[in-house]
């Protein structure tokens, strides 16, 4: 089984080479697939890790081979690496300061080095053309679908009166390829509501945004029904932020979205009670989370500055004979702030907050300068940042299903970017039109 799995990897690394755009629609095809692991010979890759892993080293190759036999210079994209290298820097000094070194440096290069190289750098340099982006935007979106549908197909069965009713993964061959855990659900589908949007805009006839419109407040239902609290607190930002923009100029249409919300609320208020009565019974949730932000502030007095180094948070909790006793295996942290603040201390985290205010400012300034002229980039905004918010309270901050959705964002910017700017030239200068 080895033998074959190698060399199915093997042919498709092949098929990356020649072809390296599919190695992109791969990787964004596998994003929310978290339950499916490879175990080749001791080695436990994730799928969606996998494929990034094989675009990565197809890419690199190719590169290569440029590099020595192609005639034209290769110019290469760096999105966000200046921010990243200030915060790669601050972590390369918690890791000089860790009692577990090598440990320390193997999560650093296993997590976040490679989530830039593999879902950042790779992909940048592969969008070469507005097609390879709507390609993977659409292959987002419809694994996003893929999760929805799933979801939905859980609620079969379930007892209704029960208190842990809700949308949830379902058992596929043995596993749950999206996750056991609800607030992954919620999560890819913060990120995956707003690709429907994203594609309601490229639509051009009325039913079809009618049939988008329909999707859209599906996937929106689908997170409340996953009774995550992330999950609802995202979509509300989400939802209150693109209503501002959409009639911000339009006071009529401003009028009708409050209407509908007030509606949506009443209509929901049936489950607002339910999650109400939800969280009076999930109490120990709560507490988790409590005592893991205590052991996180305790952790950084005790290393204030550069942290604990990478990845130390699971063996900080372990130390916690109060959790332990309580809650049995230690988890890593639930909030990449928690995270940081232990890990890396007040530099690692100042050094990611600043990467969050680039791209904060990378995003107003895209809406400023595009929006209402580009529709679509509302929704794109709001589906990377959905997903990267959703990571104050949950664990994929280093992970691909984060991270993809916000790169093609930037390259959507980038784009469009050269696409006006080659109009205003042409329009400043007709003799070269």
């Amino acid at each position: 089984m080895d033998l074959f799995i190698i060399i199915a990897i093997l042919g498709l690394f092949g098929f990356f080479v020649i072809q390296p755009k599919y190695g992109l629609y791969f990787t964004a095809a596998c994003l929310p697939i978290i339950g499916r692991d490879f175990y080749i010979y001791g080695l436990v890759i994730p799928i969606a890790d996998l494929a990034a892993l094989l675009s990565l080293g197809a890419f690199l190759l190719r590169l290569v081979a440029d590099f020595f036999f192609a005639n034209e210079r290769i110019k290469l994209r760096w999105p966000l690496f200046f921010p990243f290298a200030i915060f790669f820097i601050a972590s390369l000094f918690s890791i000089l300061f860790s009692e577990h070194q090598m440990d320390s440096l193997y999560y650093f290069l296993r997590w976040p080095f490679f989530l830039y190289f593999a879902y950042i750098f790779v992909p940048a340099n592969i969008i070469k053309n507005p097609r390879i982006l709507k390609t993977a935007t659409v292959i987002v979106f419809l694994s996003a679908m893929v999760v929805l549908v799933t979801g939905y197909l859980s609620l079969y069965g379930q007892n209704w009166q029960d208190n842990f009713f809700r949308m949830k993964s379902i058992n596929i061959f043995g596993s749950y390829p999206f996750g056991e855990n609800h607030n992954l659900i919620a999560e890819f589908l913060n990120i995956g509501a707003f690709f429907v949007l994203i594609i309601r805009e490229f639509l051009k006839s009325e039913r079809g945004k009618r049939i988008a419109d329909i999707v859209f407040f599906l996937t929106a239902a689908g997170i409340i029904l996953t009774f995550s609290r992330a999950g609802w607190v995202t979509l509300f930002l989400q939802s209150l932020i693109y209503f501002f923009y959409r009639t911000q100029n339009n006071k009529k249409e401003r009028l009708a979205m409050i209407i509908f919300s007030i509606s949506a609320l009443i209509i929901i208020s049936p489950l607002l009670w339910k999650m109400s009565a939800l969280q009076s019974k999930n109490t120990s949730s709560t507490e988790n989370r409590v005592l893991l932000t205590e052991i996180s502030f305790q952790a950084f007095q005790d290393k204030p500055l550069f942290g604990h180094g990478n990845g130390e948070f699971v063996n900080l909790v372990g130390e916690n004979i109060r959790f332990r006793a309580k809650y049995g295996e230690p988890l890593d942290s639930h909030g990449m702030l928690q995270k940081l603040l232990a890990e890396n201390g007040i530099v690692g985290l100042s050094a990611w907050l600043f990467l969050m205010l680039y791209l904060a400012r990378t995003a107003f300034l895209a809406l400023k300068r595009y929006y209402p002229k580009l529709k679509w980039i509302l929704p794109f905004c709001l589906a990377a940042g959905g997903g990267l918010f959703f990571q104050f309270f949950n664990t994929s901050y280093f992970k691909g299903r984060v991270w993809l959705p916000i790169l093609l964002f930037l390259m959507a910017i980038k784009l469009s970017d050269e696409i006006y700017a080659k109009k205003n030239n042409r329009s400043t200068h007709p003799t070269k039109s």
